[in-house]
């Protein structure tokens, strides 16, 4: 049977939007041999965009699963919805914390996010996406009519329990981040409750409409969606401690070319090798 999997980006895929060579070659072969490959990020199409142009996927899934594309083009999308995202954002404001809009084509932030992205992310300066974020416009500056195509909220600064009230109200969950934490605070970027990570692959299988085996690779704490929705989830080595008591496999990590030997160990790249890893009852 083929697979469709789908890849975490940051410290799986990628390392600081560096993709491995090894990693890179096993996309290639893999796809060459009629599985389909999908990148699956919390991050919106506009801060990401960029750095996947030109890497050998099928397509992308963005915002936690709130926007697909399919060999370039959009198969689904679904936006906060203009008037949640104004007021989730009025709200924000009155806690004076770091902000980040993000759409599929806009991305605004204000200027406690400005200073504290560029302080924590030295490592990502002249990546793509550190240059998308950092030039782009203050929330001052937002239209009307570009609150629609508002994907996602990231919020850093927030005190325990703060937004609780607020998420359950507009519908809305939080996912906490993995990097950038510090102290007490609560980090994390706000989404549609019912749109995750693992929402996608039910909407990729229908636009497929064809029985596939899916799996999954992630690192941290916001794969747990599609671990919980795949056939087979893989922790990478470098993984939270949580993500590899979930995982049905762990292999080795994004340094040590721990997304090839995965693909390898599950029959992606050569069809005439018996896969090691397989579907287990969970």
């Amino acid at each position: 049977m083929k697979s469709v999997v789908f890849l975490d980006l940051d410290g799986t895929l990628w390392w600081g939007e560096k993709v491995p060579k090894s990693a890179l070659e096993a996309l290639r072969m893999a796809q060459a041999n009629g599985h389909f490959i999908f990148s699956n990020t919390g991050r919106s199409r506009s801060s990401s965009q960029k750095a996947l142009e030109g890497l050998p996927l099928t397509g992308q899934v963005y915002s936690a699963g709130s926007e697909i594309w399919i060999h370039g083009k959009p198969v689904f999308c679904q936006p906060l919805g203009a008037q949640r995202a104004r007021r989730v954002l009025d709200q924000l404001n009155q806690w004076d914390v770091a902000i980040t809009l993000e759409g599929s084509n806009t991305l605004f932030h204000n200027a406690k996010a400005r200073a504290r992205f560029e302080k924590k992310a030295q490592h990502l300066i002249g990546a793509p996406r550190m240059d998308s974020f950092m030039n782009a416009p203050d929330i001052s500056e937002i239209k009307e009519n570009e609150f629609a195509d508002i994907m996602k909220i990231s919020v850093h600064g927030l005190q325990e329990g703060q937004i609780d009230d607020l998420l359950k109200r507009e519908g809305l969950t939080m996912t906490a981040f993995s990097v950038f934490k510090e102290g007490s605070d609560v980090n994390g970027e706000i989404t549609d409750q019912n749109l995750t990570k693992g929402t996608a692959f039910q909407t990729i299988l229908d636009l497929l409409n064809e029985p596939y085996q899916t799996i999954a690779l992630g690192d941290s704490e916001n794969d747990l969606p599609m671990f919980q929705t795949a056939d087979i989830a893989i922790a990478m080595g470098n993984g939270t401690e949580p993500v590899k008591a979930a995982a049905d496999y762990i292999t080795d990590t994004i340094f040590d070319d721990g997304l090839y030997k995965a693909f390898d160990r599950l029959g992606l790249l050569n069809p005439n090798k018996e896969p090691e890893w397989t579907r287990k009852e969970r």
